[in-house]
Formats: C-alpha cells, structure tokens, sequence
C-alpha cells in the first residue's frame, strides 16, 4: 500500500504540473500577446487550445491505455508534456505558441488513466479522500498557479514560467517512471472499433450523461474564472500582479478547505449529504457573487463560498461515476475526460466572446457564472436521488 500512495503522490505532482501549465502562464499572458503584437483575445485562446489538446488525446488514451498498460501511457504522456513545455518557451510567433500549447495540452489526457488507476486499487472511503485531494488540487491550480506565475513575470519573463513547469514535470516523469502499478496480464488484442463501439453505449447512458452534467456544470464557472480573470482583473480593473494573486488565493480557496475536511468527514456522512451540501453552497455563493458583481472583494468572497461547494460536490459524483463496473475504468474515465475538456472549451469560448462584446464587464461575468450555478444546483439535486440510500463501499 506505501508504493500506492507514493503513486498517488506522485501523480498529484504531476496533475498539479499540468493543470498549473493552464493557469500559471495565464497573467504572463499580457506580455504573450505583446510580444508577439496580436491582440488581448488570444489570452482566453491559450486556454481553449490546451483544453483541445486534452480533448483530441483523451479518447485514444482510453484505447492506448486497454491495449498497451497504463503505466506505459502514463509515462509516454508525461514526456510528451515535458517536451512540449520546453518548446513553448522558445516559441517565436503567436501561431507556434498555440500549436504547441495543443500539443502540451494531450499531456494532461494521462490524468484520466491515472483517476482509473486510483479506483482500481482502493475502496469508497480513500478513494474518495484521495479524489477529493486530486481533484481539489488540480483545481487548486488556478488558485496556486496565477499567483506563482503572477510573482514569476513580475521579476522574470514569461519564457521562465514553462522552464519552471518543465523543471517539476521532470521530476514526476522519474516518479512515475518507477511507481505506477503495472498488470502483467495486460490485455493486447483491443480493437479500436470495439472500443469506440463502447463509447458509444457508455454515451447511451442516461446516468453517466446526467453524471457528466453535474460535473461540468458544477465546475464550469471555475473555468470561466481561470479565462477571464486576467481579462476584467489586470486589463479591466488594472489591477497589479500582486492583487491579481490575491484574488485568486481568496476566491478559490474554498478548494483547499474542502479537500482538508472531507478527509474527516468521508465515510461518517452519507455521500448523499455531501453531494447535496456542495449543491446549496455552489448557489449561495454565486448568487453572491452576482448580487456584489459591483465590488471585486463581494465577487471573490462570492466565488470562496462556491468553490467550497463545487469541492464537497465534485469529489463525491466522480466517485459515482467510476464505480459503473460494465465499462473498464480507464474508459469510463477518458470519456469523462473527453466531455469535460470539450465542453469546457466550448464555454470558455461563448465566455470569451461574451466578455468581449461587455468589455470585460464584471456584472456580465457573474451572471454567466451565476447561470451555470443554477443549472448546477438542479443538476446535482435530480442526480442525487439516486443515490440518497448509497452507503460507502
């Protein structure tokens, strides 16, 4: 069990490596786009690109991971993320840039395997506390990452946030390299129809579907935050880099005091109970945010509360997701992936264009995030009937 949990460590580094490649780079955005004289739009367009680049690699990871063992997909995608960050820093036009933030962005598509990996070795309970933590940490990226990346461009250039993220993802490469289990008995006969074949009746499930929803809906505000943030906080409010990290310690820090109490609290409350306090949390604090859309510090304070919610909430419904026994786990959770990553994309980009056509208004924002907030709360309230008598495993 200590080598399980050193991958676990492991794995969390590196999530948090990629997840942060996302995030840190996004207030040296700024300089990005005058650097190479294009304009503020393409600061959100570095998001979308590294979200692509995990949605195309996601669902042949699936297949890749069936036919040829997760640890090898593990580890080939960990040096596909590695090369791809060294690149980017020597990047010398906008188009480079972006295609190699593509690239980069299929290294992230490996977490998923991982996910699979932590639900194949351990029961209900420490799954959950350790998704919880995995989860809560890759979204505790956008909280880390801006603030480090923010602190890195103010005394560096851009080009030293990737050689930083390089640097660790080196690091979990080694890691992983010597940690991830490996099943000898490795399936090598997988057919690439029969497994998109798969997909396909996994995508006919009305309960993953609805699964799925929840999460994105739940998690979508997030992501329209880490897009738009340096939009309306540096461009909008000119605000300085060391405000702008202050924002983004305080409005998702209820990410970090999640994952810290459901490690106590897993297992002694129903997941029912957590599921459906994360629901009225999300709510309450968007709603906030919205109300306060006037004043900065209200709409962080908003966005505290709901991220402390999406944290309870998230943890609980992946676990649900991944406990479906007809489909193997690394596909179940590469198609979780898959849609997350495309629709993410997509939000992000109608967010984008929202932005932009409000002048980065912050009222505009708050009330998208707030829309989303609804749509969540009903989500996760239909979802979770099902599972009001679901002990833990």
């Amino acid at each position: 069990m200590r080598r399980l949990y050193l991958f676990a460590l492991v794995l969390v580094l590196y999530e948090f490596t990629a997840y942060s490649a996302s995030d840190m780079i996004m207030p040296g955005m700024i300089q990005v786009v005058k650097d190479f004289q294009v304009s503020v739009s393409f600061i959100a367009a570095a998001l979308i690109f590294y979200l692509l680049g995990n949605c195309a690699f996601l669902l042949l990871t699936g297949f890749w991971a069936e036919r040829y063992g997760k640890r090898k997909i593990m580890v080939s995608g960990n040096f596909l993320f590695l090369i791809a960050t060294v690149l980017i820093a020597f990047s010398h036009t906008i188009e480079q840039f972006m295609a190699l933030r593509f690239i980069q962005g299929g290294g992230l598509a490996i977490i998923a395997i991982g996910y699979a990996l932590i639900h194949e070795n351990f029961n209900d309970e420490d799954a959950v506390k350790l998704i919880a933590l995995m989860g809560n940490i890759s979204l505790l990226a956008p909280l880390m990452g801006p603030a480090i990346g923010s602190l890195i461009v103010s005394y560096l250039s851009w080009h030293y946030v990737f050689f930083i993220l390089a640097a660790i993802s080196a690091i979990s490469l080694v890691g992983l390299y010597k940690l991830t289990p490996e099943k000898h008995e490795q399936v090598t006969t997988v057919n690439l129809k029969n497994v998109f074949s798969q997909y396909w009746q996994l995508i006919k499930s009305h309960k993953f579907i609805q699964g799925v929803a929840c999460v994105v809906l739940t998690t979508m505000p997030m992501f329209f935050w880490i897009g738009e943030s340096p939009n309306f906080l540096l461009y909008k409010l000119q605000l300085n880099y060391l405000e702008f990290a202050i924002c983004q310690v305080c409005s998702i820090g209820g990410l970090t005091i999640s994952s810290i109490l459901i490690q106590f609290i897993a297992g002694k409350y129903r997941i029912y109970t957590l599921i459906k306090l994360g629901g009225i949390l999300i709510w309450i604090g968007l709603f906030i945010s919205l109300i306060g859309s006037g004043s900065i510090i209200v709409t962080v304070l908003g966005f505290f509360i709901y991220t402390l919610g999406a944290g309870f909430a998230n943890g609980c419904i992946f676990r649900l997701l991944m406990s479906n026994k007809t489909f193997p786990s690394s596909m179940v959770a590469s198609m979780i992936g898959f849609l997350q990553t495309l629709l993410f994309a997509l939000g992000l980009v109608v967010a984008n264009k929202v932005g932009s056509y409000f002048d980065y208004n912050l009222l505009s924002f708050t009330l998208c995030c707030f829309i989303f907030g609804v749509a969540a709360f009903l989500s996760i309230g239909n979802y979770n009937l099902s599972y009001r008598e679901r002990e833990w495993e």
